[in-house]
């Protein structure tokens, strides 16, 4: 009779792995239910704006934050929910588990064996930062399923250029686009799969442009109202702030307060003329300090790269107990685990395939919005999976490897003795 754990299929143990980490995720948002500050506070009072019939405004700014968090996961859940921050935080969780499925999915369209899509699921499963922000109520808990989805199609893409995959795509970029920014940086790999694929040119360029077409489609109506509300037809108004942030004379790479720029002193009386003209004169002053010190933004950019990177050695805001103490030894642990796999992958003539460095370009593409802005670490989770999926790759390869390695048994060479 085999084993109990033989007889479950990879269906099976991906269930229990989802489980696992819908369970792990939702405790722990109920066990720690991180009052909302700063964004995360500026989302959660966009979405009771809007479930109150004030529209989608926080702090006396209509258009500040990006909206597709608050619009499409918070507002929902308070409105069926009523003003709950466990609902929402195990909204967060539902997300995380979703993201787990699409990791499944990836790795296997990436190569993965049986071995290696289950692995990173259960890697990711594990992974505590994404325990951890599943109680904050961050925006990035919504763009790592939109990013993975991009990710997905545009390995499909490569293959199987649908109209199909053409218009799911311009779907999650329109999304990611009132999301957040930044992933709007994934569109490079879209394109460049679906033009390695085996379809002529010009339906490649018809493709493209339905891509294009849907995803305008989707942010069209956000445009219009805040060309409405604010007279410019933005998708944010942080933009040149955040811009501004990471290139003047104080910036050091990662995220600094206004208070602490050269333009703190003013930057009350410049908020007063509005958010639309308080973006603009602050990507203008950012513009002109690059210009102005070209070398130094190279300097700083590549900094942000190592910042970006950089394993998680820092500590929290005041004095540590022991068990966050703990919780950070594991996240260090498990980040240079995954992140020296990953690399280590690449000694694997199999792992430098089309569709891993696919991936990689992913991760490149991602890493290069911040080395223009700035960095905090959580900005790297979204893009976090990825690694992982490789790393399960890496590992899987080296388990094979070691299985050819292994020597046979003596003893099945040597001749029977004779009776």
């Amino acid at each position: 009779m085999r084993p109990m754990f033989a007889r479950i299929n990879e269906k099976q143990w991906l269930a229990l792995i989802l489980v696992f980490a819908l369970l792990a995720r939702s405790a722990t948002a109920f066990a720690l239910q991180f009052q909302p500050v700063s964004d995360y506070a500026g989302y959660e009072q966009m979405a009771m704006n809007l479930v109150a019939g004030n529209g989608l405004v926080e702090g006396g700014n209509s258009a500040f934050l990006s909206a597709g968090y608050p619009l499409f996961v918070l507002a929902p859940v308070f409105a069926v929910f009523g003003h709950h921050l466990l609902a929402a935080l195990f909204a967060n969780a539902l997300l995380c588990t979703v993201s787990a499925w699409l990791i499944h999915l990836i790795a296997k369209e990436a190569g993965a064996g049986k071995a290696g899509r289950l692995l990173g699921v259960g890697i990711f499963a594990i992974y505590l930062p994404s325990w951890i922000y599943a109680a904050y109520l961050a925006k990035e808990n919504l763009m790592m399923p939109l990013m993975l989805g991009v990710v997905l199609l545009s390995l499909r893409c490569s293959c199987n250029p649908s109209a199909r995959i053409a218009i799911l795509v311009g779907a999650i970029l329109g999304l990611l686009a009132i999301t957040g920014n930044s992933g709007l940086t994934l569109t490079p790999v879209f394109v460049i799969a679906l033009m390695i694929s085996p379809l002529s040119l010009r339906r490649k360029l018809a493709r493209l442009g339905l891509t294009v077409l849907v995803a305008l489609l989707v942010v069209a109506p956000w445009l219009i109202r805040n060309y409405q509300v604010l007279g410019a037809p933005v998708l944010n108004t942080n933009g040149g702030f955040n811009l501004y942030l990471g290139n003047n004379a104080a910036a050091d790479g990662m995220f600094i307060s206004i208070a602490d720029t050269p333009r703190g002193a003013t930057w009350h009386q410049l908020r007063k003329q509005g958010e639309v003209v308080a973006n603009d004169t602050l990507k203008h002053e950012a513009i002109a300090w690059i210009k102005q010190n070209p070398n130094r933004f190279l300097a700083l950019s590549f900094k942000k790269v190592v910042l970006f990177w950089m394993p998680p050695v820092h500590e929290g805001e005041g004095p540590q107990p022991k068990g966050e103490a703990l919780t950070r030894l594991a996240w260090l642990a498990q980040y240079l685990l995954i992140c020296g796999s990953a690399v280590g992958g690449l000694a694997y003539r199999r792992l430098r395939s089309r569709n891993t460095c696919l991936l990689w370009l992913a991760a490149l593409c991602y890493t290069s919005v911040h080395m223009i802005f700035y960095v905090i670490y959580r900005y790297r989770e979204p893009i976090m999976p990825l690694l992982i999926i490789l790393a399960a790759m890496a590992v899987e390869q080296l388990i094979r490897a070691r299985k050819r390695q292994r020597p046979a048994d003596p003893f099945a060479l040597m001749p029977s003795s004779p009776r």
